[in-house]
């Protein structure tokens, strides 16, 4: 009999309302519900999982099985942990050291569930080790994920289609992001272990209309010029922009093509329509 797993069982006999299963080793009882409509001798497809009384099986079809990785929600919290709704009427334990951050009751997480040394299901957020680096996409290939963990000298660790492993750099990153949270991005890089390296910008053909399109609009926010050039440094056209040099400059090249701006030693002047 497999802990936390679906499997089939033989009911036994019927005892004090609850069904009882067997498999070649041993006996466990149905819940006394999912117990009246079933009759001796029948097999049944259940999950089996722990409570007060021992091992237990239910009907109900789980969310997630032990050795499973899967977005799951925190329904409540407690002295010692989180508890985790997987589907069946008993919500699954998250210790407190096997959180990241700070989750919060009624989120959603990836969350991988393991048998711990008592016999318990739990679950866990420290899920990189389970993750797969044998991903399908190519570089250039866009991709959804969701955060897994943040580390603010490193970036955010992403778990591609909730299994495989990839990172998006803290370069890359701009505004705020938090563990849980759904991402699209862009393979950037794979990695000579078969990680994906990240980023939520687009090719550079694309990008170079999306920065230019922001570029004039900021021009155009500052009354037609901005106080910038080719020759600024690259810390004052990030700090007025968010774009690197090499983006700015490729996105003031395209209003200049364009016909939209005049570019002076120290500043742009827009010149197209308004």
């Amino acid at each position: 009999m497999k802990l936390g797993k679906i499997q089939k069982l033989k009911v036994l006999k019927k005892e004090n309302g609850r069904a009882i299963l067997e498999d070649e080793k041993e006996k466990i009882a149905l819940t006394r519900e999912e117990s009246k409509n079933v009759r001796e001798g029948q097999t049944l497809e259940v999950f089996v999982y722990n409570d007060k009384e021992g091992f237990s099986a239910t009907l109900k079809k789980p969310l997630a099985e032990v050795g499973e990785l899967k977005k799951l929600t925190l329904v409540a919290k407690s002295k010692y942990g989180y508890f985790v709704d997987i589907g069946i009427d008993k919500d699954i334990f998250l210790p407190f050291k096997e959180a990241v951050g700070r989750p919060i009751e009624g989120e959603s997480y990836l969350l991988y569930l393991y048998e711990d040394r008592s016999k318990r299901i739990c679950a866990t957020m420290n899920i990189k080790k389970h993750l797969s680096v044998e991903s399908p996409y190519k570089v250039n290939d866009n991709v959804e994920g969701l955060i897994y963990g943040i580390d603010h000298k490193i970036g955010a660790f992403v778990a591609v289609d909730g299994k495989y492993d990839g990172l998006i750099l803290q370069r890359e990153i701009k505004g705020i992001h938090r563990v849980g949270e759904e991402v699209r991005a862009r393979v950037q890089r794979i990695l000579q272990d078969g990680k994906l390296t990240l980023t939520f910008r687009e090719k550079a053909y694309k990008q170079m209309g999306i920065d230019a399109e922001m570029l004039l609009d900021l021009i155009k926010e500052n009354k037609g010029i901005l106080e910038l050039s080719d020759k600024s440094s690259p810390e004052e056209i990030l700090e007025e922009t968010g774009l690197s040099k090499k983006a700015f400059k490729r996105a003031l090249g395209n209003l200049y093509k364009e016909k939209l701006v005049r570019l002076e030693d120290d500043r742009v002047i827009f010149i197209g329509k308004a």
